[in-house]
């Protein structure tokens, strides 16, 4: 999940606080600060269609 899709997700609603401090991961680190900053989270299991898509695309390079 990047921050553009939490962003997202947090404009339709249905988020939850953090369990507990954001943590920023390696392959977005804005995510932790959108997810401090607006206080909520989405639970991934909403965005799994699109988690799923991203981890069968493939890179440029790559065949």
């Amino acid at each position: 999940m990047t921050a553009a899709d939490c962003t997202a997700e947090l404009g339709k609603g249905e988020s939850t606080p953090p369990a507990g401090a954001p943590v920023a991961g390696p392959w977005d680190p804005e995510l932790a600060s959108v997810m401090e900053e607006s206080g909520r989270t989405v639970m991934e299991k909403r965005l799994l269609s699109a988690l799923l898509s991203d981890l069968t695309r493939t890179r440029p390079g790559e065949s």
